[in-house]
């Protein structure tokens, strides 16, 4: 197996608070193997297939259709059951290869419930061969794994939709006009995608509107394009289907990897999700920032990048607290006379705010920051006075050590407001008449940021964007982002973050009016195939000349713990 090397790391330093920008050293094994496989006739079959306008149209439409699933975290069962459907019964894939239950169950993790909810990740298996050779290497029965993955939940709309309407609307508006700046405008507009009883997008004249691909925006209004209205167009549902995409096409092709492949949807990447999806598949515990590796990953590469080009290597990381504070039921006190949830969270406001970074006084050093995004009181009762109040405080740092101090420090004002509340009235928290104080929700995205560059998944990213002639650049950039990969990068695994889904143009990412224009049609079907040769260099591939290229990715996975939680 090829042993990453020492880094090569060209720039200015992170810590300073300017990002590196790296060339990584190839080695000659990668090279190779990603050569070969990029020449073997069966996979340059799947090149040609994946740029035409057959399958770019086929991916448009399974995109469509499946992003206007409502599909919020934590409530992705809807998403996950179709695509589990399609799989079976329109991909070609084996039940038995399909490795998430509608339950939320993975045979195997190390994790299964987080945050108290079940997880709603889907995922099927391309098999290898390295379990039938002999002397195999496994981790507690588990043979090596390399995850091809693209999240399936989308912030809105934020609350499931009853079973009786699943379904957002897909709205179309001429490119040259404004975006919609509210709900109602987007619900006027009155050309939309229209859908089958089955769910299978129909080719009407609206159709014909819609799917068009373009160069740009400019080259969209120059040409009567529209623009393309549904939650996830871009954030992240068209990387998502570039990912299934990928795992048909290695199902049609008959692609037999040494290692297994697994490809996932994963689930509660966005907002409340807490990454839960990924925390499943890497056996990471919140509780104690560590993660067995259970199914022994041995690289991670994700699709959810909104922009071609230069991947995701470092890992912002952060701790969200939701804090909420309620003074007890029926208490008659007057207002003057009683502790006052308002007053509890205000005072733990007023404690956070006095709080310094290292960052606060000198910027040379590494940026931690953090924020009170919330602060928020139910209705007044009536008496005049509002009975809970809620704080959401969020914090964030690319590395863990600044992050794990910051919360050191704002954690405890939590406790400290209230019991100045309470005590300014003569009380103790827990007291009958007493403010109390309730974690509502504690949201982890561990901090990474990569000490090797060179490492087998850095290495793999740079010699695919050579090999197949997308996305090539000068270098490789470092800046932090907070995504999926946090917890594979903060378990060990080496990850990578990128682009496949191809727009004209996207926006609104995060909103009501998240929306998009198809991009170039073959560029799209190259990154995929990209992916698709990643998965492979890492994994090994049985080429269709009987050549065996071995894994470059060594068969034990990374953890920071042998504990199964």
């Amino acid at each position: 197996m090829q042993k990453t090397r020492c880094a090569l790391a060209v720039g200015l330093a992170m810590m300073t608070g300017v990002a590196w920008a790296v060339v990584p050293q190839v080695s000659p094994e990668v090279q190779k193997a990603t050569e070969t496989i990029y020449k073997d006739p069966v996979m340059q079959k799947m090149l040609t297939e994946l740029m035409s306008d057959e399958n770019a149209q086929f991916r448009f439409n399974t995109h469509m259709e499946i992003a206007r699933i409502a599909s919020p975290s934590r409530s992705e069962m809807r998403r996950a059951e179709e695509i589990t459907r399609r799989m079976v019964e329109e991909w070609g894939f084996d039940k038995k290869d399909i490795m998430t239950t509608p339950e939320g169950i993975i045979e195997g993790a190390g994790i299964q419930i987080v945050d108290g909810l079940p997880v709603y990740n889907v995922c099927v298996r391309i098999p290898g061969t390295y379990s039938q050779e002999k002397g195999a290497k496994s981790y507690k029965g588990q043979f090596p794994k390399v995850l091809l993955e693209g999240h399936i939940d989308t912030v809105n709309p934020a609350e499931l939709p009853p079973a009786s309407n699943p379904y957002m609307p897909v709205k179309l508006q001429k490119a040259t006009e404004a975006i919609v700046s509210t709900p109602e405008q987007l619900a006027a507009i009155k050309d939309e995608l229209h859908f089958d009883k089955n769910g299978k997008i129909i080719q009407d004249e609206n159709y014909k509107k819609a799917y068009k691909r373009y160069a740009s925006l400019e080259d969209a209004q120059k040409k009567g394009g529209y623009r393309i209205y549904v939650p996830g167009f871009a954030d992240a549902m068209g990387n998502t289907t570039g990912v299934m995409t990928a795992a048909i096409m290695m199902k049609k092709y008959n692609i037999k990897p040494v290692y297994d492949i697994w490809v996932c949807g994963t689930a509660g990447e966005e907002g409340k999700g807490n990454l839960d999806g990924m925390k499943q598949l890497y056996g990471y515990n919140q509780d104690t920032g560590k993660g067995n590796n259970a199914l022994n990953f041995v690289a991670n590469f994700a699709a959810d990048s909104t922009r071609p080009g230069s991947g995701t290597l470092n890992y912002l990381g952060s701790y969200r607290f939701e804090i909420k504070y309620t003074e007890p039921a029926g208490y008659k006190m007057g207002a003057a006379d009683a502790p006052s949830a308002l007053m509890a969270m205000s005072r733990s406001i007023a404690k956070i705010a006095d709080l310094k970074t290292a960052w606060d006084t000198d910027k040379k050093a590494e940026r931690t920051t953090y924020t009170v995004g919330v602060a928020r009181c139910d209705d007044a009762a009536a008496d005049g006075r509002s009975r809970s109040c809620t704080l959401m405080v969020d914090m964030r740092s690319p590395t863990q050590g600044p992050l794990s101090e910051i919360r050191s420090r704002i954690e405890p004002t939590f406790k400290a407001a209230v019991d100045e509340e309470n005590a300014k009235y003569g009380l103790k928290t827990g007291d009958k008449n007493a403010v109390k104080m309730d974690l509502v929700w504690f949201g982890d995205r561990p901090a990474h940021q990569r000490k090797n560059f060179n490492d087998i998944v850095t290495q793999i990213y740079w010699q695919t964007a050579q090999t197949v002639g997308i996305d090539q650049i000068k270098e490789l950039r470092t800046n932090a982002s907070s995504l999926n990969d946090n917890v594979p990068a903060a378990v060990g695994v080496p990850t990578v973050n990128f682009n496949v889904h191809t727009v004209a143009q996207s926006g609104g990412g995060h909103t009501f009016n998240e929306w998009g224009i198809p991009g170039n049609g073959q560029d799209e079907g190259k990154r995929i195939f990209r992916m698709v040769l990643m998965g492979l260099t890492a994994a090994g591939y049985n080429t269709s000349t009987g050549e065996v290229v071995q894994p470059t990715a060594d068969p034990i996975g990374a953890r920071t713990t042998e504990d199964m939680y």
